[in-house]
């Protein structure tokens, strides 16, 4: 959900440029070409997002040494990348991290296996940390 909350964003703001920015998601247990559960494609129709083109990608799949950025949603996330690849230390983070909204929790849960409504309230905590982030960004 992530990666289209992220473009819808940038493609709704004026100041970042879509074609400017390269967006892949991928998660460390992904299987290859798998396609969103029926949960997360409704909580996004919710706000007019498609993701019914999405095809799943696991992170071993990428070259990361090419990002700028690698984003996770949980710490023990970013420590497995980490200890991958410890060269690339600097360029990974989790989302809350990045925001810095909150410091309760770093993490962001998936809600794999769980009801509508919990793919919904992480929609959302997804999406406001995403906004603080690009407010970041743009008093960088």
């Amino acid at each position: 959900m992530a990666e289209y909350l992220l473009k819808n964003l940038i493609k709704e703001n004026d100041e970042f440029k879509l074609k400017n920015w390269e967006i892949l998601s991928a998660g460390i247990t992904a299987v290859k070409g798998a396609e969103f559960t029926d949960k997360a494609k409704h909580v996004m129709e919710e706000i007019d997002i498609d993701i019914s083109d999405h095809s799943s990608h696991n992170i071993d799949q990428l070259e990361l040494n090419k990002e700028d950025l690698i984003i996770t949603m949980t710490r023990k996330h970013s420590r497995a990348l980490i200890l991958k690849h410890p060269n690339l230390a600097d360029k990974i983070s989790t989302l809350k991290e990045l925001s810095q909204l909150e410091f309760n929790s770093k993490d962001i849960q998936d809600p794999f296996g769980l009801s509508e409504e919990a793919y919904r309230e992480t929609r959302d905590e997804i999406e406001k940390n995403l906004k603080e982030l690009l407010k970041n960004i743009k008093n960088i």
